[in-house]
């Protein structure tokens, strides 16, 4: 479980947000919207443990990573993926991506490793890139490919910065099925956006999402200047009142196991329209 309390967070001497307290369970993906410049991706830096909050503090499963031991945030990292907004398109291959994801990952056997690969890439509708530069990588590619190094090492805990929006509307459904059954897995899921999904606010009704203080779901939330959406409660036992997580008669996508095995792949890359 992931608990921030009273965050303030300040750039260039101006107060971005103030006494944010935030919560995100096992087996819970958030979608976290907000204005331009609200600082979203500065939130989900320090909820990551990668930015100290001016004030406040951040508690990974009871244990502070900016009050406590100076190695809580290092291995809250450890066992946490990160995707960036804006991958940079620099001399990199998608290999080296995994390289460094598996120094995390620990000791594997490289036919295994490549396999894993394999299979994420796979998964995710860019197979056969390993070598190729991520310069030569469209946006939504690179994209995929980061969140495919990302989950090579099996993460408990997922930050994602604009990955909806960044892989584009061809791969949204299938991203937000394969986060949904990743939360399946305990695993916990907090994205960023710079709106909600259109197919998300139908889901929820043009009338709540409009003024969520006017209603009374409980999949939405206010903090500051964000507002929030759960997408999943993974396998937890939803309380009295709550509508389903999944839009009626829709069936959850499959999603790679921790090593990477996956029974059903979302569309190749070939039908996701890009040039």
């Amino acid at each position: 479980m992931i608990e921030a309390f009273h965050l303030r967070a300040a750039e260039r001497g101006v107060t971005l947000f103030s006494d944010l307290t935030l919560s995100f369970d096992e087996g819970e993906v958030w979608i976290v919207t907000g204005p331009p410049s609200s600082g979203k991706s500065l939130l989900l830096r320090i909820l990551a443990g990668d930015r100290k909050p001016d004030s406040g503090d951040v508690l990974a499963d009871g244990e502070s990573l900016y009050g406590g031991s100076p190695g809580a945030r290092s291995r809250f990292r450890q066992l946490s993926a990160f995707v960036p907004e804006a991958l940079p398109a620099d001399g990199r291959t998608v290999g080296d991506l995994f390289r460094l994801s598996a120094l995390s990952a620990g000791k594997i056997p490289r036919e295994e490793r490549t396999r894993r690969e394999e299979q994420l890439l796979g998964l995710l509708g860019v197979a056969g890139t390993r070598e190729v530069l991520l310069r030569h990588l469209s946006v939504s590619e690179r994209t995929r490919v980061a969140l495919a190094a990302e989950l090579f090492r099996g993460p408990k805990v997922l930050f994602l910065d604009t990955v909806l929006a960044n892989a584009g509307k061809d791969w949204a459904d299938s991203l937000t099925g394969l986060f949904r059954a990743l939360a399946r897995e305990g695993r916990t899921i907090v994205m960023l956006e710079r709106d909600m999904p259109e197919r998300l606010k139908v889901m929820v009704g043009p009338e709540t999402w409009g003024d969520p203080e006017a209603d009374t779901d409980p999949r939405i939330r206010e903090a500051g200047p964000f507002l929030l959406f759960r997408l999943s409660h993974g396998d937890r036992k939803a309380p009295a009142g709550d509508p389903p997580d999944e839009p009626p008669g829709e069936t959850p996508d499959e999603s790679p196991r921790a090593d990477g095995t996956a029974s059903e792949r979302p569309p190749e890359a070939g039908e996701e329209g890009e040039p």
